[in-house]
């Protein structure tokens, strides 16, 4: 019997032995298991990261671009402006200094004054719908008639007090 204990005790402690083993084994792989998914997702949160750096990186050039296009076409815009302004500015001065050496002539006061006779005759004439013709050589004194080559002249010769629109007529 003392043998029988013996070889009980044996295989129980080689059992024992076995299955501390095997709960040792089972817990290493546990632990090996473990670090492997936290290493997964550690790397995984690192992707993660570069990528929304990548991103954040990319839409901050991509903003930036924008803001410089957008201020290089405000400047553009600006310098438009400035060239076209100045050039109405010229423009002007050349237009006024023109019409003050025509002015300084005789022929230039007849322009002026025609230009305001042939304005008076547009505005005058503006919304006319019907229009009835009078013959001039038969009602030369109508307020309807046109005016003729003679009261034109007689007009301007009136208004300039110059002499010099009459002077080949009469």
């Amino acid at each position: 019997m003392d043998d029988d204990l013996a070889e009980q005790i044996s295989k129980h402690a080689l059992t024992t032995a076995q299955i501390e083993n095997e709960m040792a084994n089972l817990e290493g792989m546990s632990l090996i298991s473990t670090q492997k998914e936290r290493t997964s997702a550690e790397v995984k949160n690192i992707s993660a990261l570069a990528d929304a750096v990548a991103k954040k990186t990319t839409a901050d050039a991509e903003n930036q671009r924008m803001i410089d296009q957008a201020m290089a076409e405000g400047e553009a815009l600006r310098i438009k402006a400035k060239a076209e302004a100045e050039s109405i500015k010229l423009k002007a001065e050349a237009e006024a200094e023109r019409a003050e050496m025509i002015a300084r002539t005789d022929l230039g006061k007849q322009e002026a004054l025609l230009s305001i006779y042939s304005d008076m005759v547009v505005k005058s004439n503006s919304g006319v719908e019907k229009i009835i013709y009078l013959d001039p050589s038969v009602n030369k004194d109508s307020p309807f008639a046109l005016s003729s080559m003679q009261n034109l002249n007689n007009d301007l010769h009136a208004l300039t007090k110059l002499g010099i629109a009459a002077n080949g007529t009469n």
